[in-house]
């Protein structure tokens, strides 16, 4: 089957994207015009347009004090480039059973505003999903940052979430969130892109890639919050399965004669991790909430539940391993 050929217009678009992530990924230090043409193969006078281009958009500037840095002998050192912090911006939120957290980041990824706010057992997903737009347009109102500037909205979102039709499939523990095309709600009414993955898999693959772990580009990571979750990140990809789903390891069998799981089934690991910290549970914070400090004052029985969660833990790394590396 013949493909459709590559316009100019896309290989521009192309290639101004890939000059750009390598502006944004030089963070502070700034790139060359020099670098980015060795490092991409185009010629010179293509990456010239581009960098005119990106300036003239306002979206890269000179690194402060570099354009006037004189070497000795050797001329005028390279102009660096960097990306204009307030150029763009991106809104990140993630949502479970107990809280609901916003973040508004410059084009250089900082960090610019937060907010958390808790949410009620009886909360239903009409509410988290009206509370989600009201804060969006509150904290753009408030930081007075017009909607252009705003590249999307990621959303990390609990449970079963269905990366191909954009839509929360399930998650039991927030009324009504089942099968909610949350994408196309939270677009519509905020006039924004939006995207959507797992929460766990977002924050794996935060870890993997800024947590500055010796991962060899391979790495599982669990979430326990009320649930357990997992997810595995492999050569800078989340892995997907055939359902468009990220993994659920919580249901993994640690025993069939162990304790019931909301699942129905029997032995599961968050079954198991559930029974080690009942109060969590009741009280709706993640597991093993304020062990760290227990264990700090040498708390025997704190050490027992940290050790036997660990044990649990194993067994289920054990099984990912034979699953994803036989």
């Amino acid at each position: 089957m013949q493909g459709n050929p590559l316009r100019a217009s896309d290989l521009r678009v192309h290639n101004q994207n890939m000059v750009l992530s390598l502006i944004h990924a030089s963070r502070d230090a700034g790139i060359s015009q020099s670098e980015v043409v060795q490092k991409t193969g185009l010629k010179a006078p293509t990456i010239f347009r581009i960098f005119t281009s990106l300036e003239e958009e306002g979206l890269i500037v000179p690194a402060q004090g570099n354009a006037e840095e004189i070497v000795a002998k050797k001329g005028r050192r390279p102009v660096l480039y960097v990306v204009s912090k307030h150029a763009r911006y991106t809104i990140g939120l993630e949502f479970w059973t107990a809280f609901l957290s916003l973040g508004v980041f410059d084009f250089q990824g900082e960090r610019i505003y937060s907010v958390m706010h808790p949410l009620s057992e009886s909360v239903q997903a009409g509410q988290v999903i009206d509370l989600i737009v009201d804060e969006i347009h509150r904290i753009l109102d408030e930081l007075s940052i017009p909607k252009q500037k705003i590249i999307g909205v990621g959303v990390a979102a609990p449970g079963q979430v269905d990366l191909a039709r954009k839509r929360v499939r399930y998650y039991p523990r927030i009324e009504g969130m089942k099968d909610i095309a949350l994408v196309d709600e939270l677009s519509s009414r905020l006039g924004l892109a939006v995207m959507i993955h797992n929460n766990c898999s977002a924050l794996a693959f935060s870890e993997y890639r800024y947590g500055g772990f010796d991962h060899q580009g391979s790495m599982f990571t669990f979430l326990l919050r009320t649930g357990v979750n997992g997810a595995f990140v492999h050569d800078d990809e989340i892995y997907i399965n055939s359902q468009n789903q990220t993994i659920e390891c919580g249901h993994i069998p640690i025993d069939s004669d162990g304790p019931r799981c909301s699942c129905g089934s029997r032995g599961c690991l968050q079954a198991y991790l559930q029974d080690l910290d009942p109060n969590s549970v009741e009280l709706r914070l993640a597991l093993f909430e304020g062990l760290e400090e227990k264990l700090q004052n040498g708390d025997g029985v704190a050490k027992r539940t940290i050790e036997r969660a660990a044990g649990y833990l194993v067994i289920a790394m054990k099984v990912l391993t034979r699953l994803l590396a036989p």
